[in-house]
């Protein structure tokens, strides 16, 4: 009896520890016998049959959040000894320091009669199909751009995606979640009128299910030479490390490079790949609809070179693209605005949440479009930002990048959660207290229209009350404009959470659908808007609301010694409930152009709520 007690709290002690969620833990990854840095080695975080990856970034860290339960996490690397943590291991270990030790290699001069490079790559195309999922999968990945020009950094964006892929059709859809971006305002709007960079479409489309390089079809190898440079081991595998380059004579721009791969099942778990340098005469700088976009604008476009990284993790007998670093180089020429630049962008993309399936499929409307990166992505980077999310970790560089373009377009607002305030679709603006005003800044296109709701802080409010405030808008940009493009809008909104279409008023000031300043008057009923709106001179003044049973009643005035002007008043049930007094904000315009981004800063200041 008591052997089968000690059995039994054994497997409850190890029940309960693999139960429990590994913490924010964050390391470094090195080399055992150098110490430097190991870049893109794999994270992989286990809980039975499910598995998470993340890599280490540049230099050799990397960072998790523990809102999921894992018993156990694993250091790899091609070339090296892996090794693994258990959750006793690590839980209160934070940070980490992994040093792996490299495993021999093996020339290829010294195998027993090797076998012909060309043919270890063609049985490596062969199988290239049969590792395919052959069902829809969806994954989760997290993407960044950096781009600059010599020393001159332009712009940083990260965001999370949703990425779904469909082998059957050979496609994919990619939605954004998430995102967010960092710009020296005075060289990105060059790219308002054409973005170089081909965004997280051209590292998605790296994964074997979308298409294969040159390399790696068979049509097109007898454009290369092929050379086996050495065997390595790795963890109960041995890989073929395949040099290749094109042919001398060849008149395409090809790539050179390494391919990895499994000796054992021929299964292609890596790749790097360049411009060729014997190629670069014949790279063909833009085609389709780019090159002639890029010839109305008169812009000189050229590629100059590039560089791609392609991991591959194998799932339940299927290999599946894990994460692609793609490096490119650009000459960017547009006389007319005098513009002469040396480009380099530098592309990321790690997937997680591998094969999962997904039950509905993106959207249209919901798609990633190329604009994205320059019109929908918010500029504020806080710490907390990715919150529980596995991410590609930042670096020294990305924090200097933000402290540089920060310190370029004089910013001064940082993001701060408001004591005594909930907040209401919070991923789509930004908050800052400076002593008692309170700032709000959309960070995304959003609108408070029939059913759609956008972002405020509010406060939960029964019975009568009156609320006042002085408000002041200006662009985002600069400080000492107006607003003047779209329906940018700020001001005090009461609304009942309770019911399942929309209700709500708002008193608001801002633009509505020119330059011209307007104050509002919105009320949404059951997801019917009415609006009555009058003009007014600046987006500066006093809004007020006061309620009394069933009724609203809305003022404004210009300064604090005026008379307030009624603007507008209503009655109607909801208003005896439980509601959410707040401040709002939103940004929204009527088409997608690059310039058709939010630029508003609403600040409330002498606020002030008298509970009647």
């Amino acid at each position: 009896m008591n052997k089968i007690l000690c059995v039994f709290a054994m497997i409850l002690a190890t029940s309960n520890l693999i139960s429990q969620t590994i913490p924010f833990t964050n390391g470094i990854v090195t080399d055992l016998k150098t110490g430097e840095p190991l870049v893109g080695a794999t994270v992989s975080l286990f809980n039975g049959e499910h598995f998470d990856g993340i890599t280490t970034n540049k230099e050799g860290k990397f960072i998790f959040s523990g809102d999921k339960k894992y018993d156990s996490l694993k250091i790899s690397m091609i070339g090296y000894q892996s090794k693994v943590f258990y959750l006793k291991e690590i839980i209160n270990k934070n940070p980490i320091s992994v040093k792996l030790e490299q495993n021999p290699a093996l020339l290829a001069e010294v195998l027993v009669k090797p076998p012909l490079a060309v043919d270890i790559v063609k049985q490596a195309i062969a199988k290239i199909s049969f590792f395919q999922p052959q069902n829809n999968i969806e994954n989760k990945g997290f993407y960044r751009e950096i781009i600059k020009d010599k020393e001159q950094y332009f712009s940083v964006a990260e965001a999370m995606l949703t990425a779904q892929y469909f082998p059957s059709k050979q496609s994919y859809k990619l939605k954004m979640d998430r995102g967010r971006s960092k710009e020296d305002v005075g060289y990105t709007r060059l790219f308002e009128d054409f973005h170089p960079g081909g965004g997280p479409q051209a590292a998605a489309e790296n994964s074997f299910i979308i298409k294969r390089p040159d390399f790696l079809n068979l049509k097109k190898i007898n454009l290369f030479n092929y050379k086996i440079e050495k065997m390595i081991r790795s963890d109960d595998q041995e890989l073929y490390c395949i040099a290749f380059d094109q042919k001398p004579g060849v008149k395409e721009a090809l790539e050179k490079g390494e391919i990895y791969i499994d000796a054992d099942d021929y299964a292609i778990v890596k790749y790097e790949a360049a411009n060729s340098p014997a190629g670069t005469p014949y790279v063909k700088n833009l085609t389709g609809t780019d090159k002639i976009f890029a010839e109305i604008l008169n812009i000189d476009f050229k590629r100059k070179g590039w560089t791609r990284t392609i991991d591959f993790t194998k799932l339940n007998g299927k290999l599946l693209m894990s994460h692609a670093r793609v490096e490119y180089k650009i000459g960017y020429q547009q006389p007319k605005k005098n513009i002469d630049l040396d480009l380099t962008i530098n592309v990321e993309l790690l997937m997680t949440d591998l094969e999962s399936k997904f039950t509905k499929e993106i959207a249209k409307e919901e798609e990633w479009k190329r604009k994205n990166l320059a019109m929908n992505l918010p500029s504020a980077f806080d710490s907390a930002y990715w919150g529980n999310n596995n991410i590609i970790s930042p670096t020294e560089e990305i924090k200097q990048i933000i402290a540089t373009i920060s310190k370029n377009n004089h910013d001064t607002i940082s993001t701060i959660a408001i004591g005594g305030w909930q907040y209401m679709n919070q991923n789509l603006f930004m908050t800052s207290l400076q002593q008692d005003t309170i700032i709000l800044i959309p960070l995304m296109k959003s609108l408070w229209e029939e059913d759609q709701t956008g972002s405020m802080i509010f406060k939960n409010m029964e019975g009568d009350f009156t609320i006042e405030s002085k408000i002041d808008i200006t662009k985002m940009s600069d400080g000492s404009q107006m607003p003047d493009k779209g329906f940018q809008q700020a001001g005090i909104i009461v609304r009942n959470p309770d019911d399942k279409k929309e209700n709500y008023l708002i008193l608001s000031m801002g633009t509505g659908g020119n330059s011209n300043p307007k104050i509002f008057f919105k009320k949404t009923i059951d997801n019917k808007t009415r609006t009555v709106v009058s003009k007014k001179d600046s987006t500066r003044g006093w809004l007020r609301i006061d309620k009394k049973g069933t009724k609203i009643d809305a003022f404004y005035k210009n300064d604090k010694n005026a008379d307030w002007e009624k603007t507008g008043e209503l009655e109607i049930g909801w208003l005896k409930g439980k509601l959410q007094l707040g401040l709002m904000v939103f940004a929204n315009f009527s088409s997608d152009g690059p310039k058709m981004k939010p630029d508003i800063k609403a600040a409330f200041s002498q606020l002030k709520i008298d509970v009647i």
